[in-house]
């Protein structure tokens, strides 16, 4: 085992630029043996020198919390009110990080510096695994969604986000059609409807394209209400809310 004190311990793993550490890679950092690794990690995170997120994944408490949780599972990246906020579309502070990946789902919290998150894990599947890039905060690698595919992501999870964040997105400075084909690669006509009809109502011409195959079923624009309202024929929406 290599002696080090908390300080050269911490520096060490600055150096690295990396947000999450399993225990194997510990195991080699600090020369430890396979029997008295666990203890030792035990260790550095009561004295509060290491923050353990999951089982066999630890962090520096300076860590920013993005970084952290987009390089738990990778592939991985941040996504709906927390890439919202990111962006700076949205003036809510979400303590809740949302991660979107093809193997995890449930929840962890950790306390960190700068506060205590839940990190919130939802499982798609790997063909909508993209439309997200790699931002540093702080030296540190973090996986964010672009804002257009936090905008799809936002319609097509259900129940994560509320439609006025989503339109406060769109109302930014966004690139349109590639939103419309992040949408169209999900597969999802409820997501290609309700993204072509807000588009339209904030006066954005849609390309032709993305109208054709249209089924003639209706959705809802906003799944969380009743599906009371005008027809839209033209995105087969049920305009069930103002968007104001």
């Amino acid at each position: 085992m290599i002696i080090m004190n908390d300080l050269t311990i911490t520096k060490m793993l600055e150096d690295r630029q990396a947000a999450v550490f399993t225990t194997q890679q510990l195991a080699v950092l600090f020369g430890l043996k396979p029997n008295s690794t666990t203890v030792k990690l035990n260790r550095l995170v009561a004295r509060g020198v290491l923050v353990r997120v999951v089982r066999g994944r630890y962090t520096l408490p300076s860590t920013n919390i993005l970084a952290v949780a987009s390089s738990i599972y990778p592939p991985s990246y941040v996504s709906l009110l927390a890439a919202f906020e990111y962006h700076g579309t949205t003036t809510q502070s979400p303590r809740m990080i949302d991660v979107i990946n093809n193997v995890h789902t449930g929840r962890t919290t950790i306390l960190l510096e700068s506060g205590l998150f839940e990190i919130r894990f939802i499982k798609v599947a790997p063909y909508l695994l993209f439309g997200y890039e790699k931002n540093f905060i702080n030296s540190m690698t973090s996986m964010i969604a672009e804002k257009e595919k936090t905008i799809v992501d936002s319609l097509l999870l259900i129940g994560y986000v509320s439609l006025d964040e989503t339109v406060a997105c769109i109302r930014s400075q966004v690139n349109y059609e590639k939103a419309m084909e992040y949408a169209r690669r999900t597969g999802r006509q409820s997501v290609i409807k309700r993204l072509g009809y807000l588009l339209s109502s904030e006066g954005i011409d849609v390309l032709p394209k993305f109208l054709k195959g249209l089924s003639k079923t209706y959705v809802p624009l906003d799944p969380a209400l009743s599906k009371r309202g005008k027809y839209d024929p033209k995105w087969r929406i049920i305009v069930n809310r103002v968007i104001e």
